[in-house]
């Protein structure tokens, strides 16, 4: 066996819930001395969740799934080639590139609608939720889109 992945969360909370790390910690220790890794998952939407997760888990790595999801900035953290999370203009470019990036790929009608789902979590980032972040979700083309988020650019930060 190459290795386990766990996300210690149940099925019941879906990606809300805490993740129990001593569960992994409990395979951990079942597995000593297998030579199995235990890579421990859930829960890590950032660099210092992360580490915590692997510090508590005792897992012998962390695998970064949905945490990654409107942040890829996160594995420069955590490999220390970055010392915090991205900046609003940052953000707002890395956005722009996955939409340019779906429409060479894709097509613009298809990345239209395949971009859509990446948009929440860009604009969660940004503290960006209900009606606001939803009319980029209703849009119909990347041009529309692309002028929503022109506009977030003009717009004052939000105060965190």
């Amino acid at each position: 066996m190459a290795g386990i992945a766990l996300h210690p969360r149940s099925a019941a909370v879906q990606h809300k819930g805490a993740p129990d790390f001593g569960l992994v910690r409990e395979l951990v220790g079942r597995l000593d001395g297998t030579g199995v890794p235990v890579i421990v998952s859930g829960g890590l939407a950032t660099a210092e969740l992360a580490r915590h997760a692997y510090r508590e888990s005792e897992a012998d790595a962390v695998m970064i799934a949905r945490g990654s999801l409107g942040n890829p900035w996160i594995f420069q953290e955590l490999t220390g080639q970055r010392a915090g999370p991205p900046g609003r203009d940052e953000i707002l470019r890395e956005l722009l590139w996955t939409m340019e990036r779906a429409e060479r790929h894709l097509g613009e009608r298809r990345a239209a609608r395949y971009a859509r789902k990446f948009y929440p979590w860009y604009l969660e980032r940004l503290g960006i939720t209900g009606p606001d972040a939803d009319a980029l979700q209703r849009t119909e083309g990347l041009d529309e889109a692309r002028g929503l988020v022109a506009a977030l650019t003009e717009m004052p930060a939000l105060a965190a």
